[in-house]
């Protein structure tokens, strides 16, 4: 497992449509080694651990240990990313009159409501 770990300060906290957050940090000036490691975990999800505090305890070490265990490799595209380029090459393909953002509701209205029809 990749880990860097990095002296830094919570600049700002954004909330987003979704209900996620967005942060934004800063680190001090870095070596060219510490650089590298950073970029090498550009676009992968990572694990977060923030404290104040000098040491790590047994508690939040066991935490870090399960967390990590759910890391995935992001590099792809994520199940809606592709069902939406999929859904807007076949919008081009079919010449509909619709706005894309028409055409996409309509498609994941009845994709839902299939689905919903094989709910007991």
């Amino acid at each position: 497992m990749d880990s860097i770990v990095l002296n830094s300060g919570l600049e700002a906290i954004a909330t987003r449509v979704d209900g996620s957050l967005k942060l934004t940090f800063s680190t001090p000036e870095l070596d060219a080694t510490k650089c590298a490691q950073l970029f090498q975990l550009r676009r992968k999800e990572v694990l977060m651990h923030l404290t104040t505090g000098p040491q790590i305890t047994a508690r939040q070490k066991s935490e870090l240990y399960e967390a990590a265990a759910d890391l995935k490799d992001i590099k792809g595209k994520s199940h809606s990313q592709r069902l939406r380029a999929v859904l807007f090459r076949l919008h081009e393909q079919q010449d509909s009159m619709l706005s894309f953002s028409e055409y996409y509701s309509n498609c994941m209205e009845l994709i839902i409501n299939q689905i919903k029809e094989r709910l007991e």
